[in-house]
């Protein structure tokens, strides 16, 4: 008997069908592989700036307050983020801490985000203008070194944050001076003689060093003194919270 035409041209269409549907699940199953891949090998790009033992960091954040000049010796710009990390999370906590304990009416959302948005914008938008400082001045900084010097700065700031708002948050404006005398100067004084030190052109380096040590010491003074109102700005543009029931 012969076979019916028909139903050989719809064997032949199933078979270019699953052909197809196979040959596209493995198409797609290869991108996602491939994408997968790549996403691993991004992480694995910024794992080396993230491995340090603790105890590093440790030294690192004392070294952050001792100006270079003081120990005589070349101070070693180290490439790391996880340190300069941590700093910036527990400044956001202690803003975070700061507000609440201070009385004003606060939403959380808002409190949050403005927090998170002021301490990281300041640390990457400071970061990006010192290296563009340091760009044109000849500075011998690689990005991720300024990045990590910036961050470890930040201590002295977090330090005086966490002595005036939290742990003697009834002191006087004077407490806070002294604290951002002491420890606001010496970081942003180590930070200072760093970018003096990389610096190829000394006169060059000294106008760098005064701008980032005036624009680290200004943002501890807008933390403590002006900081509130942006978050009240921020309040203002939220929606409001409709309570349930």
């Amino acid at each position: 008997k012969p076979a019916d035409p028909s139903s050989s041209s719809a064997d032949f269409l199933t078979s270019e069908m699953q052909h197809q549907i196979a040959g596209k699940i493995f198409e797609v199953g290869t991108t996602k592989a491939k994408e997968a891949f790549s996403i691993y090998g991004r992480i694995d790009i910024l794992r080396p700036y993230f491995d340090v033992a603790p105890r590093q960091v440790q030294k690192r954040l004392i070294s952050a307050l001792i100006p270079e000049r003081v120990t005589g010796t070349r101070a070693d710009v180290v490439s790391e983020l996880y340190g300069p990390l941590m700093v910036v999370l527990a400044l956001v906590a202690v803003m975070l801490a700061g507000m609440k304990s201070s009385g004003q009416t606060v939403q959380e959302g808002t409190l949050m985000g403005t927090a998170i948005g002021t301490c990281f914008g300041y640390w990457l938008g400071a970061s990006t203008f010192f290296f563009g400082l340091a760009y044109f001045c000849d500075t011998r900084l690689s990005p991720i070194e300024v990045l990590s010097l910036c961050g470890y700065g930040l201590f002295g700031t977090l330090l005086c944050m966490f002595l005036s708002t939290l742990l003697l948050s009834s002191a006087t404006n004077t407490f806070f001076y002294v604290t951002w005398l002491v420890l606001g100067i010496s970081s942003a004084f180590r930070m200072a003689s760093i970018f003096h030190e990389r610096t190829a052109v000394r006169k060059q380096g000294l106008t760098v060093a005064v701008i980032v040590a005036a624009v680290h010491l200004l943002f501890i003074l807008y933390l403590k003194f002006f900081y509130h109102k942006t978050y009240e700005a921020a309040a203002k543009l939220a929606p409001p919270v409709i309570a349930a029931g």
